[in-house]
């Protein structure tokens, strides 16, 4: 069994999260789903199959009731993207799982080769092109899933991949965030790839300014934060008062995008509102300050959730300036992805 070391807790591999998706309705109309993963909840009823505090559920009203639509058993689920066709796909511990009916029903798409899938990205222009980042490295499907093909070459050997960006601009550039710091593809599609920075370092998460793509972030474990300008050929650190320098997630706000969130192990959130180059710890409200996972809303960037390690989901109204306890009391709320909802 493989195990990831966070701190001051250890962790198997294949055991982090379940799935949960909700909708949310922004002031302007625009509705949206934004999906939440839960490793587990001090709530846990072990000898119940169809758990009501794990699995996954769905809010309509910005989180203010919440609906248990699955899963029937224990799934560990990762993480969760929609494609531009409506597709759900959830990267699961047991490999990548599709469903074509917004989430009724589910078909695994791997086999046994292909397991431990961390994150899922769609190719936004090809809905059935899907890449798995996985403890094993990375994969990908052309087909929805029919077939998959590892793409490895040029990454380290030991090629534990914890994200992948996919280039707003050109999707056949991907970035892949390794132990070993970050590395791009280098023909069409992340076949083969090649370093591009942060060599030795984990790296958490990689986001692209929404406006320039030229433009990354990085968040590292220990390390803190980086910034790229130049497409990820060079890379410059954006740490100034960011004293919590292990980052889980990085969100930009669309309509501003000098504005950026950071959840960090240990210190909460903290803001930017000059691009990185300065950070402020904006935590009042939370309870607990090791935050994995944030999402902001396209349509409303003051409307922010944040998920934590064994707190729960935190929302936020205001732009992050305050915190409000929303949902999962007592569970680890690993991962969190928004879509447009498909007309």
């Amino acid at each position: 069994m493989n195990y990831i070391l966070f701190r001051n807790f250890i962790l198997p591999v294949s055991a982090f999260v379940l799935l949960i998706p909700f909708v949310l309705y922004a002031n302007a109309g625009e509705e949206y789903t934004i999906y939440m993963s839960v490793l587990s909840s001090r709530h846990h009823q072990w000898d119940n199959i169809d758990n009501p505090v794990i699995g996954i559920f769905r809010s309509s009203d910005i989180g203010e009731t919440w609906e248990h639509i699955g899963w029937r058993g224990y799934i560990r689920t990762f993480y969760t993207e929609t494609g531009p066709d409506g597709t759900i796909w959830a990267a699961c511990g047991n490999g990548v799982l599709r469903s074509g009916d917004n989430g009724k029903s589910f078909t695994i798409t791997t086999g046994w080769e292909i397991t431990e899938v961390l994150k899922v990205r769609v190719d936004p222009g090809s809905p059935g092109t899907v890449y798995a980042a996985t403890a094993y490295g990375v994969f990908t499907s052309a087909d929805y899933g029919q077939s998959w093909t590892e793409m490895n070459a040029g990454l380290p050997v030991l090629p534990f991949t914890s994200d992948l960006l996919i280039d707003q601009n050109d999707s056949s550039v991907l970035f892949a965030a390794t132990e070993e710091g970050i590395y791009r593809s280098i023909d069409d599609g992340g076949i083969a790839w090649k370093p591009t920075g942060l060599k030795g370092m984990g790296i958490r998460v990689l986001v692209q300014h929404p406006q320039d793509a030229s433009v990354l972030f990085a968040g590292t474990e220990d390390h803190g934060i980086f910034k790229s300008s130049d497409g990820g050929k060079t890379w410059e650190q954006r740490n100034s008062s960011l004293e919590h320098r292990t980052v889980y997630s990085i969100v930009i706000n669309p309509v501003d995008p000098a504005i950026l969130y950071a959840g960090t192990h240990g210190g909460g959130v903290y803001k930017t509102s000059d691009g990185g180059e300065n950070w402020k710890q904006v935590v009042d409200g939370l309870t607990n300050f090791d935050v994995h996972s944030l999402v902001i809303l396209p349509s409303d960037p003051g409307i922010i959730f944040a998920g934590t390690l064994n707190g729960g989901l935190f929302r936020s109204a205001d732009g992050g300036e305050s915190w409000e306890f929303n949902s999962q009391d007592g569970g680890q709320v690993w991962g969190l992805s928004v879509t447009a909802v498909q007309d």
